[in-house]
């Protein structure tokens, strides 16, 4: 984290090359993240385009370089939302290897072909598990058990109190559990 830190102080101090080694360094968090919560590569590329442009018009308001962690998840998360509200974005417990587009889920590259079979079957799983699930719900989920932040960072990120956050992912873990028990699956 110092090193982002740094690199937005120089950046702020007029170094246009800092800007790009933050984004070296978060390119594929944001994409993980977006990916988890759109569900296509596409779109997950896009939201990551999106997100450092969006970082780069108003990097400049950042008051605080060491809070520059939460404020790129925010601004990613909220990409995230826009994409899946201007989609239309609903996923039945049914359907859960395809988009809200009706194209097949791509996984994300790097997962050996071995073992991509038992990958997708696992992935499908959880996403149809996570179907439903509301915007919060399934931001504290990602967020917590895919992105690993701490509750503290989660409700920062979510601009909620300790407590919201706690109980966004406890209703949120406790929808999955129902969602799997109605899938036959625990």
């Amino acid at each position: 984290m110092m090193e982002t830190e740094e690199a937005v102080r120089r950046f702020l101090d007029g170094e246009e090359e800092a800007f790009s080694r933050i984004v070296r360094h978060w390119e594929r968090k944001v994409y993980n993240l977006a990916w988890r919560m759109v569900g296509n590569r596409e779109d997950a590329q896009d939201i990551v385009q999106e997100t450092f442009l969006s970082a780069f018009k108003s990097i400049r308001g950042l008051r605080d370089p060491g809070s520059f962690a939460t404020w790129l998840y925010q601004i990613t998360l909220n990409h995230c939302r826009a994409r899946r509200r201007s989609r239309g974005f609903v996923q039945s417990l049914n359907d859960p290897g395809s988009d809200e587009a009706g194209n097949e889920r791509d996984l994300p590259s790097g997962i050996p072909a071995k073992d991509r079979g038992d990958r997708v079957e696992t992935l499908d799983i959880i996403q149809k598990a996570m179907a439903g699930l509301s915007e919060d719900h399934r931001s504290a989920i990602v967020l917590k058990e895919y992105v690993g932040l701490s509750l503290e960072e989660l409700a920062n990120v979510m601009e909620c109190p300790l407590s919201t956050a706690k109980s966004r992912v406890y209703h949120g873990l406790k929808d999955v559990q129902r969602n799997l028990k109605r899938l036959g699956l625990k």
